[in-house]
């Protein structure tokens, strides 16, 4: 017998850097501690956990009210274990089994956290209109996305801890580290060229964060990119390049007309140019970053 019920799919971000950076033993226990502390407060908000996902946790809650507040309180103490979350909320119907949940709106949960970029809560339209108005007022509508399965885009909006105005548009950053090193050959590589800087990505560099950040490895300085605007993976042979920004991320290949990304994702194939912000027209502008794919 299928439930309605607000869905809140919860990622611990970075936890592989995390594993390299301090061990697997130290990681582990820390993010156990973080786990444990989310279920904590999923709990104190009349939730209920139903499962591990590795490094982050699928739970449910009778009302989005329930869901969001539950939420908000993990955002606020996220910077109390040095990590960051990553939240997907969702409301719709669900079929109860012993262990786990089923049904299409898991799949929506699931879809709109994989979205969400580092400390950021994503929910859809479903959940949104369920709030009550001091948490309604706490939303901001973004866009509405694809999800398999669905013949309509889906609205979703982000949750903030305040009631802040919008922010303004701001600039990019690519982050990553270079990578030069002779055992990097025969494998699968993606190069992107900025400027006067050339970041090779592969299994030894299976992310790239986009955006304006000084922490960032390549600085895309360009006003009409975000300072979080893009990560890029390394995933079952695949870059993957998912758009987390105001303004979109144009990904043009070959002569082709380019693909328009509004949080959404698209795999990088062959050579081309993208453009965090606007159309890419030539590899000179300021926001546009040239890539090839290559087999060393």
């Amino acid at each position: 017998m299928e439930k309605p019920l607000a869905l809140q799919f919860v990622d611990i971000v970075d936890s592989t850097q995390l594993y390299e950076r301090i061990g697997n033993v130290p990681a582990a226990t820390l993010a156990q501690r973080v786990l444990a502390h989310l279920r904590l407060i999923i709990e104190a908000n009349a939730g209920r956990v139903i499962k591990s996902l590795g490094d982050g946790l699928l739970a449910a809650f009778p009302t989005a009210d329930d869901a969001v507040v539950s939420t908000l309180a993990m955002m606020e103490q996220q910077g109390d274990y040095g990590l960051r979350l990553r939240i997907g909320l969702h409301f719709g119907p669900v079929i109860q089994g012993r262990e786990d949940l089923y049904g299409d709106a898991c799949n929506v949960a699931a879809r709109v956290e994989a979205i969400a970029r580092a400390g950021e809560v994503l929910a859809t339209d479903d959940l949104v209109q369920r709030l009550s108005p001091p948490l309604h007022r706490k939303t901001k509508l973004l866009n509405s996305i694809s999800v398999k399965g669905k013949t309509t885009p889906i609205r979703v909006f982000q949750i903030r801890l305040t009631d802040e105005a919008e922010e303004t548009v701001e600039s990019t950053t690519v982050g990553l580290t270079l990578s030069n090193r002779p055992d990097d050959r025969g494998m699968l590589s993606l190069h992107m060229d900025y400027r006067d800087a050339t970041v090779t990505m592969n299994r030894l560099l299976p992310r790239v964060t986009i955006g304006r950040q000084e922490t960032s490895g390549l600085r895309i300085l360009s006003r009409q990119t975000s300072r979080q605007h893009a990560v890029i993976d390394f995933s079952r042979e695949s870059f993957i390049l998912t758009d987390h920004s105001t303004n979109g991320t144009f990904v043009r290949t070959g002569d082709s007309l380019p693909v328009v990304l509004r949080r959404d994702s698209t795999k990088l194939v062959g050579s081309g140019l993208i453009g965090f912000g606007a159309e890419p027209r030539n590899a000179g502008e300021d926001h546009v970053v040239a890539f090839r794919g290559e087999l060393a």
